[in-house]
């Protein structure tokens, strides 16, 4: 309970001071695009991943995005394993393809413990503006796939995992962002008949303009309590702080993080995460490059 309050409060000052700050709004600051056109779509976020969860920005129509990203051992167990970067714990690849500007598909592979494939779209519904729309709206949803070969043969169904997430952002000013997002997972197989198949969680994310190029990103999955009593753990609700560098078509992306999972159905699955403020944590990173075909 003291991690949840923690958190939840001080995401909530956070965007607080945010809304009432007195910054130079949008408008001024696009003012030279506005020009030459009345509306001007606004980025909230340097690329399609906050830090590990997905963000409203939307891939244009024929833009292919490659992404690869690495999770490294836990940093407390210190010099002898290099802070945890002698493991490489996970390793997630995805392709990410435009079909049109409100819409895209993707597809993943991790080497997380299942082996899981990951299918997923999303649907921008809206996307916010210099003048009328005040926010973005997106949808993101997927079927999940446990392709690891167990020694116990498992039916189809049971690999079978499903996502569907609403993501809400705002572009308070030139450098703070937030995103709300609501979601809900299931999955066909857990460890013991005590766990739910189905979690809801609402994801919160701030991001804050370093530099031009640069951005501090946090990000909190709360799991709403929906275990029997003794299984749920708020210290293991999802916590990561990254930094995102933007490099002329190149996005970097750097981390740490309780999970140890890369995808939403495994790092919203609480009881596959470690505790934060235990310090087990892990650091990672991630590459995203565009192409435009």
């Amino acid at each position: 309970m003291k991690y949840r309050l923690l958190l939840i409060g001080m995401f909530s000052i956070v965007l607080t001071v945010a809304s009432n700050a007195q910054e130079k709004n949008l408008l001024d600051e696009l003012s030279t695009h506005a020009k030459a056109s009345s509306e001007q779509y606004v980025s909230a976020f340097k690329s399609t991943r906050l830090v590990l969860g997905p963000t409203t920005v939307q891939l244009s129509a024929k833009e292919l995005q490659f992404r690869v990203s690495h999770l490294f051992g836990l940093m407390s167990d210190g010099i002898q394993e290099l802070f945890g970067l002698d493991q490489i714990y996970n390793v997630d690849i995805a392709l990410d393809y435009g079909l049109t500007n409100w819409l895209s598909a993707g597809i993943a592979r991790s080497s997380d413990y299942d082996k899981t494939l990951q299918t997923g779209v999303q649907l921008a519904i809206l996307k916010q503006t210099t003048s009328a729309q005040w926010f973005s709206l997106s949808y993101a949803g997927g079927v999940n796939i446990r392709t690891r070969k167990y020694e116990i043969e498992r039916p189809f169904i049971e690999r079978l995992e499903y996502e569907h997430l609403v993501l809400l952002s705002r572009k308070f000013n030139h450098q703070f962002s937030a995103q709300v997002t609501p979601g809900w997972v299931n999955l066909n197989r857990v460890p013991t008949t005590a766990h739910p198949h189905s979690l809801w969680y609402t994801a919160l994310g701030v991001s804050y303009a370093l530099t031009p190029s640069t951005t501090l990103n946090g990000e909190y999955t709360y799991v709403w309590p929906t275990f029997n009593d003794g299984l749920y753990d708020g210290g293991k609700n999802g916590l990561s702080v990254g930094v995102d560098i933007e490099t002329g078509g190149h996005v970097f992306q750097l981390f740490v993080t309780n999970a140890t999972r890369l995808q939403p159905s495994g790092f919203a699955a609480q009881w596959n995460n470690n505790v934060f403020f235990d310090g087990d944590i892990h650091f990672g990173f991630s590459i995203m490059r565009s192409f435009s075909l």
